[in-house]
């Protein structure tokens, strides 16, 4: 990699805007349970009438102005932690996710004009208009911000192995929400705690390490030799970071998906674990400047940054919308 390849690193970290700083946060997986449910979501154990309307409709007379008859081939649940016993060190962050499984076989039969696209492809484009075209006004509704999300390969919540999911459709639980101890923590192994303190000291020592490179690099006359190595081991250092943090992050989607165990399974322990020590958010921060990065040296290489598939996907769903096609 030559010199001015090595300085896209060094300019991605002094741009970054989120420093890559390891501050113990919080996390509701460990938090004490409250007897009952969110009550600005339930009486009882059963979905309040008003707010079970209000998620049918904002998502249907959307779906409507895009699609034949959404209701008949789709199933409307919300899950997560916001209806757990949890909910109230949940609420802190005002996530209330509305998750839906789609029978796509129905769904094409209804809307032939994307008959023959994988099921895959429709659902991201489905995933993308929303994020842009709904999201935006459902972003701060009672104290929540409200996210709608097409469960790919997941008609049944069941398959991805919730917290828990209530199903608006039919106003039932689907998943119950666990019934936890006081200190959730005493749920979880010694070889639990032990896997993620290894991990978590190798994440310190890639933060730290990235720090002194920077000061480093900053203190030297670029193009130098000592610049080139240390702006050689930064980029390395942020592929490390980066490569950790996707290994995390996807990993948690291994315990919602076939064969995980959902709440309690350990990739799922891990990813709260490193929230609740701010090594995850660290990782994020260096993740987004080795993107940077990429992006930068693509647009010197290209003249553009080159779209991955999920941006060609919104793309293309913006198109859609604007041309009209239902």
């Amino acid at each position: 990699m030559a010199a001015k390849d090595r300085g896209f690193y060094l300019s991605a970290v002094e741009s970054a805007a989120a420093q890559p700083v390891i501050t113990p946060g919080g996390s509701g997986y460990f938090s004490t349970p409250s007897k009952g449910l969110d009550p600005k979501l339930f009486n009882g154990q059963r979905f309040r009438p008003d707010v079970r309307h209000w998620i049918l409709t904002t998502l249907y007379d959307y779906w409507e102005t895009k699609y034949h008859n959404p209701r008949a081939w789709s199933t409307v649940w919300v899950a997560g932690s916001g209806i757990s016993y949890q909910w109230e060190a949940s609420r802190s962050n005002g996530d209330l996710d509305v998750l839906m499984g789609v029978d796509f076989a129905e769904f094409f039969a209804a809307n032939p004009s994307f008959a023959g696209m994988p099921e895959e492809d429709m659902a991201a484009i489905m995933n993308a208009a929303m994020h842009t075209e709904l999201w935006p006004h459902t972003a701060n509704w009672n104290g929540f911000e409200v996210t709608f999300y097409v469960n790919p390969g997941a008609k049944d919540i069941r398959d991805i192995n919730p917290y828990a999911a209530y199903d608006i459709s039919h106003d039932t639980w689907t998943v119950h929400p666990p019934v936890l101890p006081e200190d959730p923590s005493t749920l979880y192994s010694a070889e639990y705690r032990k896997a993620f303190g290894v991990e978590r000291s190798f994440a310190q020592s890639l933060v730290t390490r990235h720090e002194t490179l920077k000061a480093q690099s900053e203190a030297m006359n670029p193009g130098s030799p000592g610049w080139v190595n240390a702006t050689h081991s930064l980029g390395l250092v942020v592929d490390q970071a980066r490569a950790l943090f996707d290994s995390i992050h996807l990993g948690r989607k291994m315990a919602f998906g076939p064969g995980g165990s959902g709440y309690g399974d350990y990739y799922n322990f891990r990813w709260q674990s490193h929230k609740q020590a701010g090594t995850v958010q660290a990782l994020a921060a260096l993740s987004q400047i080795d993107k940077d990065a990429r992006g930068s040296q693509s647009t010197d290489l290209y003249g553009s940054e080159v779209p991955g598939a999920s941006e060609s996907l919104r793309m293309a769903s913006l198109w859609e919308s604007r041309a009209g096609v239902k």
